[in-house]
């Protein structure tokens, strides 16, 4: 069997620690080469990873001054890694070089910039992707699962919780963005909210700032929303001492906890008139099963296995191009819902 030719575009941390070793789990895919704005990028990327092929990409080019580079013009897709302003014009000139696309999230900027790039893609009759992973890491799934097998019966409420640690590593161009880190990041709650429970309303949001006008994040957010029919809270604190990110559903009698950056999903009872058995119940009941997936987990983070379903969106995207059915969870329709969702949180933060 041909095997699918990707190109990854962008020699980040996303690129390095994600996109790539994912793509080399998938039997009927082959990396041919990296792109980069920054050719030293392109060079270590490549090196790195025991890629053939680099080259810098310009993206005010029409065809991203690559009209002689020869390798390109074989490949069949390309799965962009550049930070979100940059996406438009990546993902417009692979789209008009007749390539498939799979795009980081955020999709894009706006909701313009969703329709045109939808648009060309339906003209070329390429596929265009949104990587919308943590629906499908290894914890996630059996969430996914509970949820539309209603095996706790229907979902009370959700609420979204994160901690981040401005000390940690950053993307250097995070202050580019509109709201700063929310912008890059607020993508993973929106597409869950969808799959989970439907449709989304933003009803409120409330930003607070801090006293550093150069920084566009805010010291913390809280919006309120509907999905579907489910009540929403997301309470988002960005100068914290740790990052933390939490995904909670609440059933009647069940709550469902869930943790991205550890891949961990705890599942507690009611503690009932919360007694001091109940309390004692549920807290063995947290930390067994949390040390038993932390251990498991941390053995997969360090074999570099941990991909946070990376893996199995690349091969759906890939599966795609080959002729298996489409995912309605990763297309471009699912992207513009979810710039849509962020633009409208921002805008009503704004505002206020």
């Amino acid at each position: 069997m041909t095997k699918t030719k990707i190109c990854i575009i962008g020699a980040g941390n996303i690129s390095n620690t994600r996109h790539i070793p994912a793509l080399k789990t998938i039997e009927d895919a082959v990396i041919e080469g990296v792109l980069s704005n920054k050719i030293e990028r392109a060079r270590q990327t490549a090196a790195r990873h025991s890629i053939k092929n680099f080259a810098e990409i310009d993206i005010d080019a029409p065809d991203g001054g690559l009209s002689n580079t020869k390798w390109f013009k074989d490949v069949d897709a390309v799965v962009i890694g550049a930070p979100p302003h940059a996406h438009y014009p990546l993902v417009k000139m692979a789209l008009e070089a007749n390539k498939h696309v799979l795009v980081e999230k955020p999709m894009m900027m706006n909701e313009a910039e969703c329709d045109e790039l939808m648009a060309l893609a339906k003209k070329k009759k390429k596929l265009l992707y949104v990587m919308h992973n943590f629906q499908y890491a290894r914890n996630m799934l059996k969430l996914n699962e509970i949820i539309e097998s209603r095996k706790y019966g229907e979902i009370e409420n959700i609420t979204e919780v994160q901690f981040t640690n401005h000390d940690r590593r950053l993307p250097e161009w995070y202050n580019d963005l509109p709201m700063g880190l929310f912008y890059d990041e607020a993508a993973h709650f929106v597409y869950l909210l969808d799959r989970h429970a439907g449709k989304i309303k933003v009803n409120n949001s409330y930003a607070v700032y801090n006293k550093d006008k150069s920084e566009m994040t805010p010291a913390s957010l809280t919006v309120n929303a509907t999905a579907g029919d489910t009540p929403v809270v997301m309470m988002l604190n960005f100068h914290a001492p740790v990052c933390e990110w939490y995904y909670m559903v609440s059933f009647k009698k069940r709550i469902l906890i869930y943790d991205f950056f550890k891949d961990i999903l705890i599942s507690l009872p009611t503690d009932g008139e919360h007694l001091a058995g109940d309390i004692l119940r549920n807290s063995l009941a947290y930390t067994w099963q949390y040390w038993s997936q932390f251990i498991a987990n941390g053995v997969r983070m360090l074999g570099g296995k941990l991909l946070y379903g990376h893996e199995i969106v690349l091969r759906k995207f890939v599966g795609a191009i080959n002729g298996d059915p489409i995912d309605d969870n990763l297309t471009a329709e699912s992207g513009r819902k979810n710039v849509v969702i962020i633009n409208s949180i921002i805008d009503k933060a704004n505002k206020r």
